[in-house]
């Protein structure tokens, strides 16, 4: 299948000291009647969070800030949030935004053979492990640590799938160089994994992975040649 896919990167005049966290909560109250932006329904008893693959993700890169947003109402909510923003406050700290770059594309998103494998590297920490599996990779040799990680991130493919509508029509085959680091989400210090992964999929550039996507965890790049 192929996604319409929007890429926004905006250069503000110095570089960040801020997370993508900090970033998505600045749009979301900013432009608080977009749920897309901020993946929480309003409701009788408060916010409640959407258990679904968020399909607007936020990066911090250097003086860039990067979003993505997948498929048309997303990508229309992205136009209207640019056509209303001249700079960025984080934290009480004020990024004027001095150039703004749209990106459109309609990439693939699918399966291929076997034989034709597609290599990546994550561009940010993939956050792989929940509770349960965190022990088991603690207890795990290194040839068990890196089935493990093969398993998830095959489970992660098939969970986008699934949101996006996507039925895989056969098995996923990865194989997985990563190392993990230590990173933090919603400031909770957790493992993550940096490195690289070949596998027979298309996956679009900067697409997240596993847990804390729309935070900007698991963005993955392809790599060329």
């Amino acid at each position: 299948m192929r996604l319409k896919i929007l890429h926004l990167f905006l250069k503000v005049d110095k570089q960040f000291s801020h997370s993508a966290t900090q970033l998505r909560g600045f749009l979301g109250n900013k432009f608080k009647g977009f749920t897309e932006l901020h993946h929480h329904l309003s409701t009788r008893r408060g916010a409640k969070l959407l258990y679904s693959y968020p399909k607007i993700q936020y990066k911090i890169h250097q003086n860039f800030a990067i979003i993505l947003g997948i498929g048309t109402r997303c990508i229309s909510t992205l136009r209207h949030v640019v056509m209303n923003l001249d700079k960025l406050e984080l934290n009480n700290t004020v990024y004027k935004i001095e150039e703004i770059k749209a990106n459109y594309e309609e990439p693939e998103f699918r399966l291929t053979k076997k034989d034709s494998v597609q290599r990546y590297e994550f561009y940010t920490p993939w956050l792989a492990l929940n509770e349960t599996n965190y022990r088991k990779f603690q207890d795990s040799s290194l040839s068990e640590r890196r089935e493990l990680l093969n398993r998830i991130l095959i489970g992660n493919i098939l969970s986008v799938s699934k949101s996006l509508n996507y039925t895989v029509p056969d098995t996923i085959y990865t194989e997985t160089e990563l190392y993990p680091i230590s990173t933090k989400y919603k400031d909770v210090k957790m493992v993550g994994f940096k490195g690289k992964f070949e596998v027979n999929f298309l996956i679009p550039d900067y697409m997240g992975l596993g847990k804390g996507v729309s935070h900007g965890f698991g963005a993955v790049k392809r790599i060329n040649g």
